[in-house]
């Protein structure tokens, strides 16, 4: 029993003189290397590879994807279902836009964003934006695309993106 106390007060003690790496930001830092939000040439540059990406998405052009992608990235898309359930997926991105954005695909998209947030550290940022999907001109879905896009011999590509998918935002 004196062991199983001893213990007990052990375990307690390590965690009160444990401290959390998230609350305290080390003493006398530089914040401007962990990123700031983009304004400018960059916030423009970002933005239109963003646009870039719309246009491909709603024109199925493969060569501007060819252009802005990454090959052989991954995107991860999370569902919220109509019962407010979560299903989160891993998609091979190349697969995917050579099945959907093949031109013998008939259906029609329209993906529209707005008020992206662009966070930015020199040669990566992420782009976060609310957007709506509609598929044949009827709405489909709606959500926030997250982009993660780097700076590569002074052109931006998105070497990331994933998406929410809600049917439940009308």
């Amino acid at each position: 029993m004196k062991r199983l106390i001893l213990v007990v007060l052990l375990m307690k003690s390590s965690l009160l003189l444990s401290q959390s790496l998230s609350i305290n930001s080390p003493e006398n830092y530089f914040k401007e290397p962990f990123g700031e939000f983009a304004s400018g040439n960059d916030e423009k540059e970002i933005l239109r590879i963003v646009d870039r990406f719309m246009l491909a998405v709603n024109t199925k052009d493969k060569e501007i994807f060819n252009e802005i992608l990454y090959k052989g990235i991954n995107r991860i898309v999370t569902n919220i279902e109509n019962d407010n359930s979560v299903i989160t997926s891993v998609i091979d991105n190349d697969q995917s836009i050579a099945m959907r954005m093949n031109p013998n695909n008939k259906e029609q998209f329209r993906e529209r964003y707005w008020d992206a947030k662009i966070i930015t550290d020199g040669n990566i940022a992420t782009v976060w934006a609310p957007y709506d999907f509609y598929l044949n001109g009827a709405f489909s879905h709606c959500g926030v695309d997250l982009f993660y896009l780097v700076k590569e011999n002074m052109s931006w590509r998105i070497a990331h993106f994933g998406y929410t998918r809600n049917k439940n935002c009308k």
